[in-house]
């Protein structure tokens, strides 16, 4: 199943696995979010996909009000924590 902004992410150095989980990516006016749920952090790979697709549901809810600088709207969700 495809999720608009949400894709799989898996880092690896030489022949282990640096990251692995999720990785959501909006951008708007040239300005671009990035945030990783690693599935490490959250406990498995639905729990981290269920925490990106939160952030992004709420972020989009967010800018249908209107979003007059994405650059402070951005790091303000950069900053935010995502809880398990």
């Amino acid at each position: 199943m495809k999720e608009k902004y949400i894709t799989r992410y898996e880092a690896a150095k030489g022949q282990s696995y640096t990251f692995i989980g999720w990785r959501l990516c909006i951008t708007r006016k040239g300005i671009r979010f990035v945030k990783y749920f690693s599935d490490l952090k959250f406990g498995s790979p639905d729990k981290s996909l269920t925490a990106a697709k939160l952030l992004r549901d709420a972020m989009l809810e967010d800018m249908a009000r209107g979003v007059p600088d994405y650059r402070d709207f951005f790091n303000r969700y950069r900053r935010n924590t995502c809880k398990k």
